[in-house]
């Protein structure tokens, strides 16, 4: 072994900066490429952005003109208006206004309402609240039991048992299988576990589920339907594709993306040989780069969207989830020639808008499954079987995976596994058999 220096040649891929640009425009979907370019408009004194003509909302920062930041000329004023709204915390304070409290007291009970959360939680705890203030911790109990006297019921709770009790005894329940049942075995219930707790409490397990179905009728978060939406969501499509006389015409959503301009100001200023000529010249560079940045972004959503149109064809005119076939990132890679990494980037948070409605791009990408026939179809016609066969199964008697995977053998020619099928109806939200099983109908 020995130390000097050595001259070595070899190729790897270099992530330039422009390289590393266009694949975070390529992401950036169009209700935060506004924001992206106003990061790079406060870098670039050549930048100026059009805030995008289709969207509700304006320009979280001032348009910027000529270094100067102010509203522009197009701006109507009373899209600032805003309209407040009651929110949790204004309607328990109007209901704590007359309640007998001491001026400490009070102080304790006012921490207390600030700390409820958007669900109407109590987001402290005794012991915290009790060293904050030095005082006892049965002082602090007091005045949370006072707190959870407000309505809605179930304000104020620590958890979802305590929640649910508050609303029970607001309706005077406590002596119910429903209270009992939240009270002593709710860990039981949320599993479902209904022949156990009929064993357990003496009861038949159609009572049991009669109560679990009137706890059903509670809320579990009291203060969400007075909680403020912070932001007001809006889908803007970043692709459109219409049908007219049996041809798909496809094109992006321009009314939902900025446009970049060049500021002209400093144009005298360009190819000079001062230190501020260098700058802008730097400058007008990154501008270009950004502009084609954009550009390769639009074809190349265009360009996947095409395919996947020319693929999807039949369910573009039925838009019947059973008509979708199965296709891969790598297969519209080859298509439109590029990398399968640059089409998972272009569909990530992207949205197609078509005449039913909006739907993910990323959607229309599915396994194969293959059929009796040799055939294949998509994991999401096989998901809308799975959904039929559950819906319109006797619920006294749930199938299993294993019947479901038979099933849809039989009726659809999908041969899939029963790990598959638990699988695929998982992601539907659908419970299991033994959780769908009901003792009365």
């Amino acid at each position: 072994m020995e130390m000097g220096l050595f001259q070595q040649q070899s190729m790897n891929l270099v992530m330039t900066t422009e390289l590393r640009q266009a694949i975070a425009i390529l992401q950036v979907p169009s209700y935060e490429l506004t924001s992206y370019l106003q990061e790079q408009a406060l870098e670039n004194p050549l930048i100026e952005i059009a805030e995008p003509k289709g969207m509700f909302t304006t320009l979280k920062k001032s348009v910027r003109k000529n270094g100067v930041t102010g509203r522009s000329n197009d701006e109507h004023p009373l899209e600032h208006l805003i309209i407040e709204k009651e929110t949790l915390y204004d309607y328990l304070y109007k209901q704590s206004i007359l309640l007998p409290l001491e001026n400490q007291d009070r102080r304790i009970f006012q921490y207390l309402l600030l700390s409820v959360n958007e669900n109407g939680y109590l987001a402290v705890s005794v012991q915290e609240t009790a060293a904050r203030f030095s005082t006892s911790e049965e002082k602090c109990e007091e005045l949370i039991a006072l707190l959870q006297t407000l309505e809605p019921a179930g304000i104020g709770a620590r958890n979802l048992r305590e929640c649910l009790l508050l609303q029970l005894r607001e309706q005077n329940l406590e002596n119910t299988l429903s209270y009992i049942l939240v009270d002593q075995h709710l860990d039981l219930l949320a599993e479902r576990k209904i022949k156990n707790l009929a064993s357990l409490l003496a009861v038949s397990p159609q009572q049991i589920e009669a109560a679990a179905d009137f706890l059903q009728t509670l809320d579990p978060r009291p203060g969400a339907a007075l909680s403020p939406v912070s932001d007001q969501a809006y889908l803007y499509p970043d692709v459109s594709v219409k049908e007219e006389n049996g041809q798909f015409h496809i094109s992006v959503n321009e009314q939902y993306s900025p446009t970049l301009k060049l500021n002209d100001s400093y144009g005298s200023l360009l190819n000079g040989k001062n230190a501020t000529s260098k700058f802008l010249d730097d400058s007008f560079q990154k501008f270009n780069w950004l502009k084609k940045a954009l550009e390769q972004r639009k074809e190349t959503l265009l360009n996947i969207t095409k395919e996947i149109v020319r693929v999807q064809e039949k369910y573009f005119l039925t838009f019947e989830k059973s008509d979708l076939i199965p296709l891969t990132l790598k297969e519209v890679a080859d298509q439109i020639g590029v990398h399968e990494s640059t089409v998972s980037r272009a569909v990530k948070n992207k949205v197609l808008q078509t005449s039913k409605g909006a739907v993910e791009l990323k959607s229309f990408f599915t396994a194969k499954i293959f059929t009796q026939d040799g055939g294949s179809a998509s994991a999401t016609s096989a998901k809308t079987e799975i959904k039929k066969l559950v819906d319109n199964e006797d619920k006294l008697k749930p199938l299993s995976d294993q019947i479901l995977a038979s099933l849809l053998e039989k009726n659809s020619g999908l041969s899939i596994s029963r790990r598959t099928v638990a699988k695929y109806r998982e992601e539907l939200n659908i419970p299991s058999s033994s959780k769908r099983k009901r003792y009365s109908s």
